[in-house]
């Protein structure tokens, strides 16, 4: 980097460079922009003395060419720093700098400059093109303003700046039960820096995230490369459980912390039973013995919804039927899920039956127990949660005596 310029020759040599037309040195720039009015690249170092540089500093500290004005002429006994740019470096996209007068370093001294010098903040993507004013080769360029490029450092850069986080994740709740809370968020994408041809996004790179129950330490911590499932387990009740995630693009920009917090919550009250139905028979009593009879429950049985408000919270409790258990009066019985268990009316042939073989005046005692299977669910942040199980109940049994009468034969006369 420090060299004086009576070693260019041997430089050159060195590394196999011969000056060559000025049209095929300055198409290896390559620029969306093109090259800057009057720029000579003939002593430059092509391509090596171009790179690039992306970073998340606005103020580009890293800019590889800041310290590379040197006084390398002993006549006239300083070299006068030219730079030309273009792109988002002074809050408008598409800026051009036209040349610009960096600094006037004499022979043997070192100058600076950075954009933050100038206070410029660059967005997005800049071109930048260092020269210093031609003194001794404006031979090889022209005699007018001839700008050589900077043989010493990096005298077009493409510098790339990313300081805008990604879009913030939306942390949630993905289930919850009476004991554990699962929570997870959706993938979330990047925001560059910049406008229109100047934009860069560095994109999305990881994330980060952990739990923390009852206000206490973090838990479960890991990165990852896109969103994941987080549990509470072994909730007491009321007590709260919260997922905090950030977001990082490649440059490490990061989101705030988001978070998400729910509370497991006390199971309502279970309903009474619903009260039974009534029974139907065909035939209607009374019945003979040895002839088929056929049972149905009415009205038909069906599922029972029912919302109350606890402790601020919307829950709702649904009982379900799930099974009938029949006992016919003369020993025998019948357990039948539903819906085959409700029976099926007259004139259908019902999936209830039973035939007597003994005639009961009185009536045989007839009973049908429904049992239900109750759940419940609560509204938590205009979301459901749920159903979980509340237990099953029995209502209490539908009766009916059902007469039983032998039956006759009878010979009729012709």
């Amino acid at each position: 980097m420090r060299m004086q310029w009576l070693l260019w020759p041997a430089l050159l040599v060195v590394l196999g460079r011969a000056l060559v037309p000025i049209q095929a040195e300055a198409s290896q720039w390559g620029s969306a922009y093109g090259d800057p009015p009057s720029f000579c690249p003939a002593q430059s170092l092509l391509p090596g003395s171009y790179t690039s540089l992306v970073t998340n500093d606005p103020s580009v500290a890293a800019n590889p060419e800041r310290d590379t004005f040197w006084g390398i002429h002993p006549n006239p006994g300083y070299d006068d720093w030219y730079g030309y740019w273009y792109g988002d470096f002074e809050g408008r996209p598409g800026d051009n700098s036209g040349w610009r007068f960096i600094t006037r370093a004499d022979l043997g001294q070192v100058g600076h400059w950075d954009f933050a010098d100038w206070g410029w903040r660059v967005h997005g993507h800049v071109k930048q093109y260092v020269a210093y004013y031609n003194w001794t080769f404006a031979g090889q360029c022209g005699l007018r303003s001839p700008y050589m490029a900077d043989v010493f450092g990096n005298p077009v850069v493409d510098i790339y700046v990313d300081s805008v986080p990604p879009n913030p994740p939306a942390p949630r709740v993905l289930a919850l039960t009476p004991g554990s809370v699962t929570f997870g968020w959706d993938p979330v994408t990047d925001r560059g820096d910049g406008a229109g041809a100047d934009y860069y996004e560095a994109g999305m790179d990881h994330y980060r995230s952990w739990l923390t129950v009852g206000g206490g330490p973090p838990s479960q911590v890991a990165d990852s490369a896109g969103p994941r499932r987080l549990m509470a387990t072994s909730l007491g009740a009321a007590q709260d459980a919260c997922v905090h995630v950030i977001a990082y693009d490649r440059l490490q920009n990061a989101t705030p912390e988001q978070r998400a917090c729910a509370r497991v919550l006390t199971p309502p009250p279970a309903p009474a039973a619903p009260p039974p139905p009534a029974i139907g028979v065909s035939p209607a009593a009374p019945g003979l013995a040895g002839l088929e009879t056929w049972y149905w429950l009415t009205p038909r049985p069906a599922a029972i919804s029912a919302d109350l408000n606890r402790g601020g919270y919307l829950y709702r409790v649904i009982q379900t039927p799930v099974r009938v258990s029949w006992t016919f009066g003369d020993g025998r019985s019948a357990d039948l899920d539903v819906p085959a268990g409700f029976g099926l009316s007259y004139p259908a042939r019902s999936t209830v039956t039973h035939t007597y073989q003994r005639h009961n005046a009185a009536g045989y005692p007839i009973a049908a127990t429904i049992m239900w299977a109750v759940t419940w669910s609560v509204l938590s942040g205009g979301i459901w949660y749920g159903p979980y199980a509340l237990g099953t109940q029995a209502s209490a049994p539908a009766a009916l005596a059902y007469p039983v009468r032998q039956a006759q034969s009878e010979l009729l006369s012709s």
